[in-house]
């Protein structure tokens, strides 16, 4: 079995975060690594995604948000420094959905945080203002994690 590599970033800069995240699964090789970062004020889109669809751009630029777009596919997320973004990366057969969940759910864990995973990519903890999970939906202001990718080659 191979080691867990883990790497933090210390930008905020989502389109710095997200370049890192794409140059790691592009250079890959059978390393398992755990990537955490944060973003500033950004919403993140999927690669097919209109952001003019999906977002109040007027607002946002208001607003000062950051609109950034991922290479691989899914929603659009907010991030802000509230929350920790994490990307599992392995490649096949190594990627295990199952085990990436568990380390998560473990080190809620050790910081005394009561999670489940639940749904295809959800992770839920409950709350004095109600259940909140990753990703949140758009009237949940605690979030757990609002990018959780996990890509496999």
């Amino acid at each position: 079995m191979t080691a867990l590599r883990v790497l933090i970033s210390d930008s905020y800069d989502p389109w710095f975060n997200l370049a890192v995240e794409e140059c790691i699964f592009r250079e890959m090789s059978t390393q398992k690594i755990l990537f955490l970062w944060r973003n500033a004020e950004t919403v993140v889109i999927g690669q097919s995604q209109n952001p003019w669809k999906e977002c109040n751009t007027r607002r946002m630029e208001q607003d000062g948000i950051r609109l950034a777009r991922r290479s691989s596919g899914g929603g659009a997320v907010f991030h802000d420094l509230g929350n920790t973004c994490f990307t599992f990366m392995a490649g096949k057969p190594g990627y295990d959905k199952s085990v990436s969940t568990q380390i998560i759910l473990q080190a809620l864990a050790t910081l005394g945080i009561r999670a489940t995973a639940s749904g295809r990519n959800d992770l839920v903890i409950d709350t004095a203002a109600g259940r909140a999970r990753s990703p949140a939906p758009p009237t949940v202001k605690r979030r757990i994690a609002a990018s959780t990718t996990a890509r496999c080659c």
